[in-house]
């Protein structure tokens, strides 16, 4: 269920996922910065995933073993690295890359997502606790 509320920006933990209205005016996107580092970053998937030294070492585990993927080695693909981070963004929410053959999309999903969802379930159970431990008594 979080890969799911993740994929469809619907998951409260991301501060660019929430509807925010402060002095009546509503809270833009850019305004929305990360609670879980002093970066002074927009709050996004992008930052929290792959950027947020709060959360970088949940997804160590998880990019090592996409690093690492001899499926996507056999397949000549771009290495980790070499794609954006928008593509590795996507990756991590389970999206095959798009220029791995369709044929092997299936076989990339059950090698990878049994990583990915214990990376998110990680992920959701740090955020959760960090943001109840920021929050004034």
């Amino acid at each position: 269920m979080s890969l799911i509320r993740f994929r469809s920006q619907n998951h409260q933990l991301i501060p660019t996922h929430k509807f925010t209205i402060e002095n009546t005016q509503r809270v833009t996107c850019d305004q929305k910065l990360c609670p879980y580092c002093d970066q002074q970053a927009i709050g996004n998937e992008i930052h929290i995933f792959l950027q947020c030294p709060g959360t970088q070492h949940i997804a160590n585990d998880l990019i090592t073993t996409l690093r690492h993927s001899t499926l996507l080695t056999h397949c000549h693909q771009p290495t980790w690295n070499s794609i954006t981070l928008y593509q590795q963004a996507s990756i991590i929410l389970a999206d095959p890359p798009t220029t791995l053959p369709q044929k092997i999309d299936q076989t990339w999903l059950h090698a990878t997502l049994r990583h990915i969802l214990t990376y998110i379930a990680a992920l959701e159970t740090h955020l959760y606790n960090t943001s109840h431990a920021l929050q004034p008594p």
